[in-house]
């Protein structure tokens, strides 16, 4: 999630809080010498050891997400984590009916999920069942952006999709990426956005879709 801020203003954040604890050490355990540059050296690495410890600590544990849901915080960092029920409007129906030519024409027909999102400030992972059992998904890779102008956020991911008995049609596995949108309207958030796969890129039958996401 820290890729929301940043690398420039992460880090200007983080000299700040060890600023921050610098100054409050200088307080409450000044040096008997404040000339000495032994004792300030010590100070300061001690303030940037305590300051990645506090980051860790906060940032890596459900303590997290509770601050998400706090109202500045979720300015930058919205509250993603958690399940949400997903809807995804695949193109898989006509892509059975290439591989099987002759039926009518079969539209986008909706396929329901269940995502859950693990959300700390140095990662991202969502991991995707659909409510039939049929496949599961776990991304590889997620980075989470920014849009410089209007201050919208978007995920974008790379995932492995698994298939224990996959259809005729089907493949064991496959790779996939999607662009998720995150949407709000006061304390409503909600996703949505696009993916597509390699899924029998081989032969020609890769699939594509829309995903829409609400809190579960």
């Amino acid at each position: 999630m820290y890729q929301i801020l940043g690398i420039s203003r992460a880090l200007s954040l983080f000299g700040l809080l060890c600023a921050a604890v610098i100054a409050l050490w200088m307080i409450i355990a000044p040096p008997s010498d404040p000339f000495s540059l032994k004792g300030l050296w010590k100070i300061g690495s001690s303030a940037v050891s305590a300051s990645a410890l506090l980051v860790t600590l906060i940032g890596q544990t459900p303590i997290f997400p509770m601050l998400c849901r706090l109202p500045f915080v979720r300015n930058w960092f919205p509250p993603i984590n958690g399940k949400w029920k997903v809807t995804l409007h695949s193109n898989w129906p006509a892509i059975q009916q290439r591989a099987n030519p002759g039926n009518d024409p079969i539209p986008l027909v909706p396929v329901p999920a269940t995502i859950t999102i693990i959300a700390r400030l140095f990662y991202i992972r969502i991991n995707l069942l659909s409510d039939s059992n049929y496949s599961t998904s776990k991304t590889v890779f997620v980075r989470a952006t920014r849009d410089t102008e209007d201050g919208s956020v978007t995920l974008h991911y790379i995932y492995r999709s698994s298939i224990r008995v996959p259809e005729t049609t089907d493949s064991e596995s496959h790779d996939g990426a999607a662009n998720l949108a995150v949407k709000q309207n006061g304390n409503d958030l909600w996703l949505e956005g696009v993916y597509w796969t390699n899924r029998n890129w081989h032969r020609g039958l890769n699939t594509a879709g829309v995903i829409k996401a609400y809190r579960a």
